[in-house]
């Protein structure tokens, strides 16, 4: 029986003059693909704007068995509201054409179709990326009504994952625990961190060594502090590694902070990188292509710096720790679950970003360990060993999706 799955998600894309989507973070074409493994075809439900653009081919999202079901390209909440009526309308019409859906949450698309979906008394299956209750907290979205999203979007996600015939979560125990399947629904864990053969050899790592070696030694170079995120928003954490190298420079810690990324918050950071003083110190190379461009780039650093305020599993945490890279993240989310503790520091916390990159170059060993033990950590998150598990979620949810639809019709 030919089934079409609809993934709901809040991505945005693009629709070039030559008709076809483009996006330039994934997920794109390649990653649908492992959908259509088990689906014959896939209805992607999100966000699309226009551009006239050429786009580069390999940054195409659409392709053979994959379309969009194209939604309006709304930003915040005001837009929503705006555009809120077109949406229910757009999203039920989705809904209708397709048999199986997995909604890829949090998120408000998804929770609009996740309602149109128990209107009509069908299963639905979530993919729970991230924590509303984090993303939503002091200092990571600037609104007034930031509480009230707060509470609104994580009771949101509390209802869909309790309601949900199966549900996958990209952390191992972290968000589980907080948002809980229900009774009877079928639950496992995987990420979407797609390595491909990008683990460092053992070269690489010689190299690393070297270089975490001369930075103990006490070298004149700065130390290179590695970033990789989106700058649409401060829920990753920018403006916190911007004032933490502020601070090892008044300490006299020759740093630089390099960041990978883009967003419509970039002038904002650049400008507090002015303010602060450190222009010439924190480097903004916008977004890089995946694949070569990102483990080049990741390679050039000493240290990587995760200070986000919210994460599920981060995927440029474990390509980091991949490289060989010595890491130190925010104590939020998935992030606990891939490092130690001693690599940890509380979220919005400069001073103690500061005092970790201090530390981490003035031992050693400490860098040799981190070395070593993220690589085998990142090991663990082979394709070939996630591929497994997610066929069998996949799985599981069209076999939901046909009894649930079966008995649908019986009624």
């Amino acid at each position: 029986m030919l089934m079409r799955l609809l993934i709901a998600l809040e991505h945005h894309f693009l629709r070039a003059a030559d008709g076809n989507i483009y996006t330039a973070a994934p997920p794109r074409y390649e990653f649908w693909r492992q959908y259509l493994h088990t689906f014959e075809a896939i209805v992607v439900l999100a966000r699309v704007g226009e551009t006239t653009q050429l786009q580069p081919a390999q940054q195409r999202a659409d392709g053979p068995g994959v379309t969009f079901w194209r939604l309006p390209n709304y930003f915040g909440p005001m837009e929503y509201f705006r555009n809120l009526v077109r949406l229910r309308c757009e999203i039920r019409k989705a809904v209708a054409s397709c048999e199986a859906y997995i909604l890829r949450l949090p998120g408000a698309i998804g929770d609009l179709a996740a309602h149109e979906i128990r209107r009509l008394g069908r299963e639905f299956a979530v993919e729970v990326l991230g924590d509303p209750w984090e993303v939503f907290s002091p200092g990571a979205v600037r609104t007034p009504l930031r509480p009230l999203y707060r509470r609104l979007m994580a009771r949101s996600l509390l209802r869909n994952c309790s309601q949900a015939a199966a549900a996958a979560y990209v952390t191992r125990q972290t968000l589980q625990r907080r948002y809980p399947a229900g009774a009877g629904a079928y639950a496992c864990s995987f990420s979407d961190v797609a390595l491909g053969g990008r683990l460092a050899d053992v070269e690489t790592i010689a190299k690393r060594k070297r270089r975490a070696h001369e930075l103990a030694s006490g070298c004149r170079r700065p130390v290179r502090l590695g970033f990789a995120g989106s700058l649409q928003v401060h829920y990753k954490g920018a403006d916190v590694l911007v004032k933490a190298a502020a601070v090892c420079l008044r300490q006299g810690l020759s740093v630089e902070a390099h960041l990978a990324g883009d967003g419509r918050s970039r002038p904002q950071f650049e400008s507090l990188a002015r303010e602060l003083g450190i222009s010439e110190s924190v480097h903004f190379h916008g977004q890089l292509p995946a694949g070569e461009a990102v483990f080049d780039f990741l390679d050039s650093i000493d240290i990587f710096v995760m200070p986000s305020r919210t994460e599920g599993l981060p995927r440029a945490l474990v390509e980091a720790m991949a490289r060989g890279c010595p890491c130190i993240g925010s104590a939020v989310g998935g992030i606990p679950e891939l490092l130690v503790p001693e690599a940890l520091v509380p979220p919005s916390d400069e001073g103690q970003l500061a005092a970790a990159i201090g530390r981490f170059v003035g031992d050693r060993e400490l860098l040799w360990r981190m070395i070593e033990r993220n690589l085998e950590v990142a090991k663990g998150y082979r394709p070939e060993l996630l591929k497994e598990t997610r066929c069998r979620f996949l799985s599981e949810v069209r076999a939901r999706a046909a009894a649930g639809n079966l008995h649908a019709g019986c009624n």
